[in-house]
């Protein structure tokens, strides 16, 4: 069994120097005195020390503090991590540190931390608190794997929750911007995303034989049985097909990265004056524009695929607001006289 042994009756010579010693697991070692009340009292720290060390593993507490641990995590993250992570990673400890101090011990944070930097950051955007909040979180399961913490003590850190609106082409602009498109591949890719509401990793992978002409219908296959749907084909994306030469395989097989038509997209956009969309909002602007053309929500809901009809609900809420308020001016009584009484 591991223990510290008293010290040496007298000082001992080894090496030509004199000192008092002490034993561990049978080995003989040196306090560097020959002071016998200095030699007690460096042994008594000693056996302090190690009795602390060996409560610490029995009970898994660690003494490492904040500071310590964040010089040891930069050191590490910034030859292992991307920059941009990199930077993240430390910011968010210094907000940590700002709040607790280097010499706060790991073992006793809590959420209350992330709390407080919420309250102390609450002039910024929900948005650059969130990014706080998840790159600490993640910080700190690098102290659980280095051993540090038995349990990542932001790890039920709420974010804060963000209103956010989606980007979309107006109805109105959609057409001027495809004919800004010179490349007719490009051109008929966007057409195909604003006439299906598709998203890009569906578009990308439809094939040739996924289409069912004669139903004028679609097949989107998935890795999950139970998510794989068929969809009906509208007017303007059959003319995308007929309009292609027909073959097997990937039907948008132009790229072979998905990413690229993420790319070629953006730029489409930025050169029709919409530099602050991107792909995606492609399919937003379908979902918008089929709202204020009078379709409804739950038909959106299965056009687009969620599985849950909160999810469209909350996405398109504010599009719904604004298509009531067009919807409520539909109802015209005419030329009305209001301010005269009629005999």
């Amino acid at each position: 069994m591991t223990d510290i042994m008293g010290i040496s009756k007298k000082p001992l010579k080894v090496a030509g120097k004199a000192s008092y010693y002490y034993k561990l697991d049978g080995r003989r070692l040196s306090l560097s005195t020959t002071n016998y009340s200095e030699a007690c009292r460096l042994l008594r720290s000693i056996k302090d020390a190690y009795l602390k060390g060996k409560i610490q593993r029995i009970t898994g507490e660690n003494d490492k503090n904040l500071g310590q641990f964040a010089d040891e995590f930069e050191a590490w993250a910034i030859e292992t991590q991307p920059v941009k992570t990199f930077k993240a990673n430390r910011l968010a400890m210094r907000k940590v540190i700002d709040i607790e101090g280097r010499t706060k011990r790991l073992d006793m944070l809590t959420l209350k931390t992330m709390d407080e930097l919420k309250r102390t950051h609450r002039h910024l955007k929900p948005s650059s608190i969130n990014n706080y909040v998840r790159h600490a979180k993640a910080v700190m399961n690098k102290a659980v794997e280095w051993g540090y913490l038995k349990a990542n003590p932001f790890k039920g850190a709420k974010l804060l929750p963000q209103a956010k609106r989606v980007g979309f082409i107006e109805p109105k602009e959609i057409s001027e911007f495809i004919r800004s498109i010179e490349d007719v591949g490009l051109r008929r890719f966007v057409v195909a995303c604003l006439a299906t509401g598709r998203r890009r990793s569906e578009l990308v992978a439809l094939r040739w034989e996924d289409i069912m002409w004669d139903r004028r219908e679609y097949f989107i296959a998935k890795e999950k049985r139970h998510l794989c749907k068929t969809y009906p084909m509208s007017a303007s994306f059959l003319a995308v097909l007929k309009s292609m030469p027909r073959g097997k395989g990937r039907i948008f097989n132009r790229y072979a990265h998905a990413d690229t038509y993420t790319h070629e997209v953006k730029r489409a956009l930025e050169r029709g004056g919409f530099g602050h969309l991107s792909l995606h909002d492609l399919r937003h602007s379908f979902s918008v524009a089929m709202l204020e053309s009078g379709g409804g929500m739950k038909a959106l809901q299965k056009l687009l695929g969620h599985s849950e009809f909160r999810v469209t609900a909350d996405t398109y809420a504010d599009v719904t607001d604004d298509a009531l308020q067009l919807a409520v001016n539909l109802v015209r009584l005419g030329p009305l006289d209001l301010t005269t009484d009629k005999k």
